[in-house]
């Protein structure tokens, strides 16, 4: 039996829990991401609705800060587009 190894958030270097982590759109590197509002937890970056494509847009810390500017491939790339700003309230209430 193969056990695989942690993952590490790409934003703070932590090891994270596989079902608490999402993967940036635009590096592609995971981070910690908390999708459950019943349980307290750590996010290192965020999601939302693009209203364009009705998706989920997921980014990390590092990308909606502007300080990381990657292509797919992983390498630094000045011209890889930047992820629209998250929007900062959220549309619906947690349940109490």
């Amino acid at each position: 039996m193969t056990t695989e190894p942690p993952v590490i958030c790409t934003v703070c270097g932590e090891p994270a829990d596989p079902q608490a982590t999402a993967e940036c759109n635009w590096c592609d590197r995971p981070f910690h991401l908390n999708q459950r509002n019943d349980v307290e937890g750590k996010d290192c970056g965020d999601v939302w609705i693009d209203e364009q494509y009705m998706a989920l847009q997921f980014a990390c810390a590092s990308c909606l800060a502007g300080d990381v500017a990657t292509s797919r491939s992983g390498r630094h790339d000045e011209t890889a587009p930047r992820p629209a700003p998250a929007p900062r309230a959220r549309r619906y209430r947690k349940r109490a």
